[in-house]
């Protein structure tokens, strides 16, 4: 008589190493809360979401302020913004940095300017006010962010192609997320 069944040792092997290959297999596919997703709950709002923000006359050597779209909350839960970044920066255009300023500092949103310009009757220079960059800020749901960011570029060559693609961190219930905001920046070269 062939038997088929296993000892009872035998058994618990293969059901143990038929565990252990399946929680391997289950945590390769997923890393838990610190997975990150693309993320759907903020809206771009504001000038530069429809179209293309820029400067005309731009010269190696310049350096500009951008602000990325105000962004407005359109979930039901809060998010807590934890970071900022341009996605798609040209060759001849280099990123100094990021600020994040507020509507409630500063005399409402500042597109942007030209910081080697010199000074005209009522610029604003954005250093004067406080800059929230590295703190993260909540937005809550359904509500539009008093927090913009500030993105600083120097024209280092010839910049051929637009700036675009501003990216929020941000998370919510616990888990982060990544979401690309519609924005577009040229930086125009006669």
């Amino acid at each position: 008589m062939s038997s088929t069944r296993t000892s009872g040792r035998g058994r618990a092997w293969a059901l143990a190493a038929t565990a252990l290959l399946a929680f391997a297999t289950g945590c390769a596919g997923a890393t838990g809360t610190d997975r990150v997703t693309a993320g759907t709950a903020l809206q771009a709002e504001g000038p530069g979401t429809s179209g293309s923000l820029g400067f005309s006359d731009v010269k190696v050597g310049d350096v500009y302020r951008m602000a990325f779209p105000l962004t407005r909350n359109t979930s039901k839960q809060a998010v807590s913004v934890t970071g900022v970044k341009l996605l798609n920066v040209p060759a001849g255009a280099k990123v100094l940095g990021y600020a994040v300023y507020s509507v409630k500092d500063t005399p409402g949103y500042r597109l942007g300017y030209q910081e080697t310009a010199h000074p005209t009757a009522g610029d604003v220079d954005l250093d004067k006010y406080p800059n929230y960059a590295g703190h993260p800020y909540t937005i809550k749901p359904g509500a539009l962010s008093d927090k913009y960011a500030v993105v600083r570029l120097k024209v280092t060559a010839q910049v051929k192609a637009p700036i675009s693609g501003c990216e929020a961190d941000y998370t919510q219930a616990g888990q982060t997320y990544h979401q690309t905001l519609a924005c577009k920046f040229g930086l125009d070269m006669a």
